[in-house]
């Protein structure tokens, strides 16, 4: 084995490692890994995405998590260790990524250690990332074969079927992959011959994308669930009405965030402006600057991640690209520097002096992994099914103990129980229920009929049923669907209340 892969398995290690650790010490708290896991977990039981789950993306990820949920173990752990993994993995493309740009080893891991501190509390099992990782994929495939001919059957063909995958994982930024993808080659086109090889790389990659997409739509056909994406996933997604505006990160409490949210307008501009400059300058096609025209196309790909949710999360996610291409840009400038500094064994001077860096900062995160560990081990797990493993969390824990011996109860009594809240999944997870418009109960993940179609189901729900409601005192999820919750208090009688909840009877 070559001394390179050697060392990309053993970083790879460390990150899983060091995320796994982070992962560890969270409670059951993040919805967007209970949703995510909860996705899954419903596919498991058979049930189908569309049809009978509530999902707003192309289904791939959750249907890779079900099946190692089905190999594996059917707990939230084992959704952490996958995302361990998945990020791990975009580290480590960021990483070769760098390299390969800047050609300097250590320095590239400073970098990418960097990245890693900046993303530690977005770590998670979710469609956002893998897209990211595809694209990663996608970006280092085009610089390595930067050198090759406008077209290459093979590569084009494999970069469609990636964009495909990218579609099948998440739609909308699936699509800009695909478009941006097809089309970006043609600023390398000086002639009629060059014209020619571009139509062929086209197609080629259209076609890749293709196959992917077409599987996907034959198993909505074949599922009959066809229509209920199309309610969902298309026109379900237009009764989203709420937004997190990007200013909103120039004010966010933590630094890095506030200056990042800023030098990523800042490198966006000035990349644009140096491309403007290169082509003007007719200067494209020189080999020295293809990687900067491929890394610009790149920017883009996954910028929808930020819209219309600009939280930190979405953000960074959208933004790693434009990282990777900052630092890029910070190598050229410390090229520029180097070169003008005369003084003796400069390159063996800059040489150690990353390298001292980087080993500071990889003991540091090491010892900072293995400290988390060991606070791990020692904590009290929870016992919660789906959630064993997980650190305990006393009001997590009584709280789902009430609220599911009172779904038992009722439902002895000829009740079935519905939770209206975003946190609906936390309590039906460990009886292994699924109720689908109510398990991720958020404006934009209802259905294309919105807040009035849920209305309408409850006047027509013919069922002995009583609904679980937050007390009024209590802070609401953002995208709820608060026009729900007042039909259920202006309409429905009030039984009492259970934990944190109303209860109302229909």
């Amino acid at each position: 084995m070559k001394e390179s892969k050697i060392e990309n398995i053993f970083l790879f290690c460390v990150a899983v490692f060091v995320i796994f650790s982070i992962l560890m010490l969270k409670p059951i708290s993040n919805l967007d890994e209970i949703w995510n896991y909860n996705t899954a977990r419903a596919i498991t039981m058979g049930l189908l995405p569309y049809k009978d789950i509530s999902m707003i993306t192309t289904p791939l990820l959750p249907f890779l998590t079900a099946i190692i949920l089905k190999i594996v173990a059917n707990e939230v752990i084992v959704s952490r260790i996958l995302a361990s993994v998945l990020c791990s993995l975009v580290l480590l493309l960021s990483y070769k990524i760098i390299n390969f740009l800047i050609k300097e080893e250590n320095l590239s891991l400073i970098f990418t250690i960097l990245i890693g501190i900046l993303f530690r509390e977005s770590f998670c099992i979710d469609y956002n990332w893998l897209v990211l990782l595809i694209s990663l994929i996608m970006l280092y495939i085009e610089l390595k074969n930067k050198d090759k001919k406008i077209y290459n059957k093979k590569i084009d063909f494999c970069l469609g079927i990636l964009a495909g995958l990218a579609f099948c994982t998440k739609q909308s930024s699936g699509f800009t992959i695909c478009f941006i993808m097809a089309i970006y080659k043609i600023v390398f086109v000086k002639n009629k011959e060059d014209f020619k090889e571009y139509l062929k790389s086209f197609g080629m990659r259209v076609l890749g994308i293709i196959i992917p997409i077409t599987i996907f739509v034959l198993y909505l056909i074949v599922s009959k669930s066809f229509k209920d994406f199309l309610d969902y996933a298309v026109f379900g997604i237009s009764t989203f009405n709420n937004k997190i505006k990007y200013s909103r990160l120039f004010y966010n409490e933590k630094i890095e965030i506030k200056i990042w949210s800023i030098g990523f307008i800042i490198t966006l501009m000035i990349m644009s402006i140096i491309k403007i400059y290169l082509l003007l300058k007719n200067k494209q096609n020189e080999e020295k600057y293809k990687n900067f025209f491929i890394l610009f196309a790149y920017n883009f790909v996954n910028l929808i991640t930020m819209y219309p949710i600009s939280d930190v999360g979405h953000f960074l996610l959208g933004s790693l690209i434009t990282l990777i291409s900052l630092f890029y840009l910070i190598s050229l400038l410390m090229k520029k520097i180097y070169y003008k500094i005369n003084i003796k064994n400069k390159k063996r001077i800059f040489k150690n002096l990353f390298l001292i860096i980087w080993i500071i900062m990889f003991f540091y995160i090491l010892l900072q992994g293995e400290e988390n560990i060991k606070t791990y081990i020692k904590s009290e797990k929870s016992s919660i099914n789906h959630f064993r493993l997980i650190q305990k969390s006393e009001y997590i824990e009584d709280g789902v103990k009430t609220i599911d011996d009172f779904i038992k109860q009722k439902e002895k009594e000829g009740y079935k129980v519905y939770i209206l809240d975003a946190e609906a999944a936390c309590y039906m997870i460990p009886i292994d229920y699924y109720n689908k418009d109510y398990d991720m109960f958020l404006i934009g993940n209802i259905g294309k009929d919105g807040e009035d179609g849920q209305i309408e189901k409850i006047k027509q729900n013919d069922e002995k049923a009583l609904f679980l409601i937050k007390k009024e005192n209590l802070k609401l999820n953002w995208q709820t669907p608060t026009k729900v919750i007042d039909y259920l208090r202006n309409n429905l009688k009030k039984e009492g209340i259970v934990f944190k909840f109303e209860i109302y009877e229909k």
